[in-house]
């Protein structure tokens, strides 16, 4: 393209004319950012490893010199007496005030799971400062300091410890028979009842424990069990929950579920009366009501029924009612349900 300067350059995709000058600034500066760029890379590298180096250098320095830090440790109670039981809680750690050097703390800090130091606690009590009380214990920490580093670490000192004093309480063991309950829901079929308190074998255990846990214990019950649409007898094995504290040979009993079929029994018995004058007769309509009750086969030959009443009271007469309320009364201990009519008579009164 002839006329035009030296100063430009002509590109043909787009048409567009571009100035020389610009061409060679983007060239310096590409030049340039390329230089910077490769001299920070080195430069920045020389200078995190300088860090790192004296950073190392720092900490070695400083894992030589002694600190006091806390740290706390997990505790297990080993060696119990054995003619007491524990009555009260323990500390499950103990939190410690050391001295040791920074190396021994951050070997100590880096691990993820902790040994627990082990106590005896039968030795613990032998020291104990009031032996006076067979049942109470109490322990200064510290007098243990020695046995508690030797398990963590030759190079740790304890300067204290928390809890700084460990307290016993125990109760004096002894033994007792208990009887065993059952935890039960039962349901059952249409006709079906039980035939007697389900049972289990053995009904009671000679259970040994703290005094003044056994002193309350009335029962052991068994772990809950729920029974449904039950038509037939029922035995099975189950297991027993003991109260915490309490020791048994044996957590499992046989239980027996005594199941029969019902029966209905329909009778009647006469109206009495109450409180009525000795110059005065009452008569009801009807004079008899009519008693049905439900009761287990095993049990209808022990149905008694003079155990039944139903009266009605002279005093409640009322000129403006000509109908008396009878009232109704069962001492059987037999039936599963009794039901009886009318719950109303009329009446008439005879001089």
């Amino acid at each position: 393209m002839a006329g035009l300067s030296g100063h430009f350059y002509f590109k043909r995709a787009g048409l567009k004319i571009i100035p020389m000058e610009q061409i060679w600034v983007k060239k310096i500066f590409l030049f340039v950012k390329r230089k910077v760029k490769n001299f920070s890379y080195h430069k920045a590298l020389v200078f995190v490893v300088c860090l790192a180096l004296s950073s190392l250098l720092w900490l070695l320095n400083s894992l030589e010199k002694r600190y006091t830090s806390r740290i706390s440790v997990p505790v297990n109670y080993v060696d119990f007496p054995k003619d007491k039981q524990l009555s009260s809680s323990l500390p499950k750690n103990l939190d410690l005030v050391v001295d040791a050097y920074g190396y021994t703390l951050l070997s100590y800090n880096l691990r993820l799971v902790f040994s627990p130091i082990l106590l005896n606690v039968s030795e613990l009590i032998d020291n104990a400062q009031n032996r006076g009380n067979r049942y109470k214990y109490t322990v200064p920490a510290i007098n243990h300091k020695e046995e508690i580093e030797k398990q963590i670490s030759s190079e740790i000192r304890i300067l204290s410890i928390k809890p700084d004093t460990l307290v016993f309480n125990f109760s004096k063991i002894i033994s007792k028979k208990v009887k065993v309950k059952p935890t039960l829901k039962l349901s059952f079929e249409s006709q079906y009842s039980l035939a007697g308190e389900p049972t289990t074998v053995p009904d009671s255990f000679l259970v040994s424990g703290p005094k003044d846990i056994l002193d309350t214990l009335k029962f052991i019950p068994t772990s809950f069990y729920s029974f449904t649409k039950l038509a037939h007898p029922v035995e099975q094995r189950i297991t027993i929950q003991p109260p915490s504290g309490v020791k048994l040979d044996t957590k499992e009993v046989n239980l027996t579920i005594p199941v029969e079929q019902n029966t209905e029994v329909t009778f009647e018995i006469p109206i009495q009366v109450i409180n009525n004058p000795s110059d005065i007769n009452i008569k009801t309509f009807p004079g008899k009501v009519k008693v049905t009750c439900r009761i287990g086969l095993s049990k209808y030959k022990k149905l008694d029924y003079s155990t039944f009443h139903a009266f009605i009271n002279f005093e409640k007469i009322s000129l403006k009612d000509p109908r008396l309320t009878v009232t109704f009364e069962s001492h059987s201990n037999v039936v599963l349900a009794v039901s009886y009519s009318p719950k109303e008579v009329e009446y008439i009164l005879e001089h």
